[in-house]
């Protein structure tokens, strides 16, 4: 592949995986189940692709994104390989969050705490 479809396939991705990030946090807040499982695994397919390419680096950009929930979302993504980048905006969102954003933060810190970062 060349460099330019690399590029355009990278960011495609990282497009799609904040797509899901939204769709995941609407669902939390809307306590919508199917919403929820329909983001998370949008974000997992992602996240796999990103993999692939070996480009989940890409997300670490959104750990300074304006949206709570993208932030979030990237930060419990980051876990498994940058976790010095990652976990400080989680405890961060932690912290200061909205409530809908502080539980997903609270479960990805609890389990990188328990061994289990996300995938």
């Amino acid at each position: 592949m060349s460099g330019e479809k690399y590029n355009l396939a990278v960011r495609f991705l990282v497009e799609q995986f904040k797509r899901a990030a939204i769709v995941t946090l609407f669902g939390d807040e809307d306590e919508d189940r199917a919403m929820q499982l329909a983001g998370i695994r949008s974000a997992k397919r992602a996240i796999r692709s990103l993999d692939a390419f070996g480009a989940r680096e890409a997300l670490v950009p959104l750990l300074e994104d304006p949206d709570w929930g993208i932030r979030a979302f990237a930060a419990g993504y980051l876990l498994k390989i940058t976790p010095e980048r990652a976990l400080p905006v989680l405890k961060d969102i932690y912290l200061y969050g909205s409530a809908r954003v502080r539980m997903r933060a609270s479960d990805w810190l609890r389990s990188y705490e328990c061994g289990e970062p996300n995938s």
